[in-house]
């Protein structure tokens, strides 16, 4: 048995995560476990604020600043997903890293943020649920990458 480092708690061996503190035991660099509720609101950004301030340009009538601000906006969540975020995660101050510490790459995100999230999706978005239940906070897309959600560190 070890103590993790941040709160002290006992952890069990293999632990990668404390369980009440949600801080990386192996290696605190690594940050902590974003919550739930983070994570649920970077998912909402993502999906709803593109297309709403794309409708209010357009309904302003300000159509050719609305396709350079599109543009923009791809080239920002693409220059994120190279660094393991999207533009709802980088708001809220999270991030996406591998197992390893590292941040996820550009195909690792494509991959989990297309692929993974529609297979979270399926039946009955239980692949979103399971981070309720999961001892590592991961849902399904986080475990078919391999990755884990933290805030970023300071």
């Amino acid at each position: 048995m070890a103590n993790c480092p941040s709160c002290s708690l006992e952890i069990s061996a293999g632990t990668q995560w404390c369980g009440v503190c949600r801080t990386n035991v192996l290696n605190q660099r690594n940050g902590r476990l974003a919550s739930p509720l983070a994570r649920l609101g970077a998912f909402f950004l993502d999906l709803a604020v593109p297309p709403v301030a794309f409708i209010l340009i357009v309904l302003l009538g300000l159509v050719e600043l609305g396709v350079v601000l599109v543009l923009a906006y791809i080239i920002w969540a693409f220059i994120l997903f190279a660094r393991g975020s999207t533009p709802g995660k980088k708001l809220l101050g999270i991030r996406v890293i591998k197992v390893d510490g590292d941040s996820a790459g550009f195909f690792t995100m494509l991959i989990r943020e297309l692929i993974g999230k529609a297979i979270s999706g399926m039946l009955m978005s239980l692949g979103f649920l399971w981070i309720l239940i999961d001892r590592d906070k991961q849902c399904w897309h986080d475990k078919l990458m391999s990755t884990y959600v933290v805030e970023e560190l300071e």
